[in-house]
């Protein structure tokens, strides 16, 4: 099967930031799928010849390359709505909608329409979906990239980690637990440890008794969540985007819900036990108290985590029935299989 794939190669388009979420996720698991010849395009290529010519170039690799299917992990506006019905007209056409739980009024609801199938990680967005007549919507949900995220032969003596961007929300948290007297290593865009490569990253995680997922709720205030009603990213940019207020607000207070995080999935996968919020439907993906802990605020998070570092059995049988549960069933392997199945059987 051959697939053109479209999405970001560096985080946020910034080499020295190193490789995106999607880079090292969605493109190397897909790439590796028996039956799968990958054709990239990605994102980043609007920068060195603009927008433009970056969608026309894209138009014309699929009317060459003719493939089976193009599939797009959406950002925000690289691809244009002409283009994609170009593509559209020559292959089937998926998108993976990464943030629906917030910015679906804002961003998702405009795209949708330009393609023939949609994947969503947000349970609610299907009937979001269906009423704006985008009839063949899937759900899935976040997994792990084993052939990265995987238990390394090192000593488990890390108490706790965090990898993450730097929140307000997520510093309370830390900063709750260290007063509490844990241990907790930090890294990632904005803490003053800085970020790690993605083969630290999984070495933290292999060496980590807890690994947290914190996924607390936007704040509704703040000089990013008000400019984010007059402002949109685009591209490396920040545009105006004063006409779509009404969704920019929306926006703002559905940033108020949980969703369930990647990382969760990611720290399982590498033998870790995965502390977070519930979110979602959490409980669809994992047996919540015994394959992943679920705290219900700073306090409980407190409790729950001194209660693990200090019970090595209980810590290590959750540990290990998530990175059973993971393997088995929440590998992007899997949850690309379902959705290809899906899309060639329509």
């Amino acid at each position: 099967m051959k697939i053109v794939y479209a999405a970001l190669m560096h985080d946020y388009m910034v080499p020295e930031r190193g490789y995106s979420f999607e880079h090292q996720t969605f493109y190397d698991a897909l790439r590796a799928m028996p039956g799968v010849h990958l054709v990239y395009v990605p994102y980043d290529r609007m920068l060195e010849v603009g927008r433009d010519r970056m969608n026309d170039e894209m138009v014309a690799l699929a009317a060459r390359e003719k493939p089976d299917l193009f599939w797009a992990v959406m950002f925000t506006d690289e691809l244009r709505p002409d283009a994609l019905r170009a593509v559209g007209a020559l292959t089937t056409t998926l998108a993976w909608m990464c943030d629906d739980h917030w910015r679906f009024d804002s961003y998702s609801r405009r795209c949708a329409p330009h393609f023939h199938w949609i994947a969503t990680t947000y349970s609610r967005a299907v009937a979001r979906y269906h009423a704006l007549g985008c009839r063949n919507v899937i759900h899935t949900q976040w997994a792990a990239n084993t052939r990265l995220f995987r238990p390394l032969p090192v000593a488990r003596d890390i108490d706790a980690s965090f990898v993450g961007s730097y929140s307000k929300p997520r510093a309370r948290l830390i900063e709750a637990l260290r007063r509490a007297g844990v241990k907790v290593v930090v890294r990632g865009t904005g803490w003053p440890e800085g970020r790690v490569s993605g083969e630290e990253l999984v070495r933290i995680f292999s060496a980590s008794k807890v690994g947290l997922a914190l996924n607390p709720p936007s704040s509704y205030l703040g000089v990013r969540s008000l400019g984010r009603l007059f402002l949109r990213r685009s591209g490396t940019r920040l545009v105006a985007d004063v006409h779509h207020l009404p969704g920019n607000v929306r926006e703002l207070l559905q940033r108020r819900i949980p969703q369930i995080k990647a990382r969760v999935f990611e720290l399982a996968a590498c033998g870790a036990l995965a502390v977070t919020a519930d979110a979602d439907n959490l409980g669809d993906y994992y047996d919540v108290g015994r394959e992943v802990v679920v705290y219900r605020n700073a306090d409980d998070l407190v409790d729950r985590v001194r209660h693990l570092l200090a019970h090595d059995g209980d810590r290590e049988a959750i540990a290990r029935a998530g990175y059973e549960r993971t393997v088995r069933d929440h590998t992007y392997e899997r949850r690309f299989g379902e959705i290809l199945r899906r899309v060639t059987a329509a």
